[in-house]
């Protein structure tokens, strides 16, 4: 198998972890799951509740989520504000974006109807999905994290929309560092062979909790041993200002493309050696 004696670590959030895990396991590899985010509510309700509430009150011509956190995010608020039935009759009037299909498919799951869904499944994927559109004087509501980039919102100003951001969930530090440390050990110890990032705040975090243990340099050594795989652009070039060298970038931003990518990459180093 190709991954066979090999340990991949996955630093995507507990209740996300398990089909990148399975697609490890699958392989032969271990997987060696270490949280270095946790998703939460977002902690200022009477925030989301204002936001949300001038999402009903306003003509929304585009209701847009970020992922599929945003759109389970949307669902509690909802039924704990008592506006789901109002606020679906809303997206029945707008037209609904996905940034991916597992989003739309989480979407679709609460009877909503998903119109767009762009053929990139990024920021910049949405914009090259609405850009031909008569957007002049059109509004969008973005439901977001905390953390999200402003890429969205100002490309969508740009092109003459208003916007609305929700950040209705957030990517914080997990609350138990004792994982990250634990992995830390073993990375020092040259126990991890591949480590998958997912987002640019699973490596942000990831050094944000090291370096309040070990010097910065020796996490970057250690991780410059091993196969480092992003699964896009945005997330790459995050750790490369990080100071390291990603190995593997798919094309298509899914977890599915970047294992795939992954093999590829493990096969021509197997054959140059």
């Amino acid at each position: 198998m190709a991954l066979e004696g090999m340990t991949v670590a996955i630093t995507r959030p507990e209740e996300e972890a398990g089909k990148l895990a399975e697609l490890v396991s699958r392989l032969g590899g271990t997987p060696y799951v270490v949280p270095t985010i946790e998703i939460r509510l977002h902690r200022d309700e009477l925030l989301v509740k204002r936001l949300l509430n001038r999402v009903l009150r306003e003509r929304i011509d585009f209701i847009i989520f970020m992922s599929m956190n945003s759109v389970r995010s949307l669902i509690w608020y909802l039924d704990k504000l008592d506006l789901r039935g109002e606020f679906l009759r809303k997206m029945d009037e707008a037209r609904v974006v996905a940034i991916g299909p597992k989003t739309m498919r989480e979407i679709e799951e609460h009877g909503i109807r998903v119109d767009i869904v762009p053929s990139t499944y990024s920021s910049e994927g949405i914009i090259e999905s609405l850009k031909n559109l008569d957007l002049q004087g059109r509004t969008a509501a973005i439901l977001c994290s905390n953390m999200s980039r402003r890429y969205l919102p100002i490309e969508l100003e740009g092109l003459g929309v208003k916007v609305i951001e929700v950040p209705i969930y957030e990517c914080a530090l997990p609350k138990d560092h004792s994982r990250v440390l634990r992995f830390i050990d073993d990375l020092l110890d040259g126990k991890i062979d591949v480590v998958t990032f997912t987002s640019p705040s699973t490596a942000t975090n990831l050094f944000k909790i090291a370096s309040k243990y070990i010097p910065v340099e020796d996490l970057r050594r250690c991780l410059r041993r091993t196969i480092i795989a992003a699964i896009g652009p945005v997330t790459r070039r995050t750790l490369e200002e990080l100071g390291l060298k990603v190995d593997v970038t798919p094309k298509e931003h899914t977890i599915e493309a970047m294992v795939n990518s992954l093999l590829n990459h493990i096969c021509r180093s197997k054959a140059n050696d």
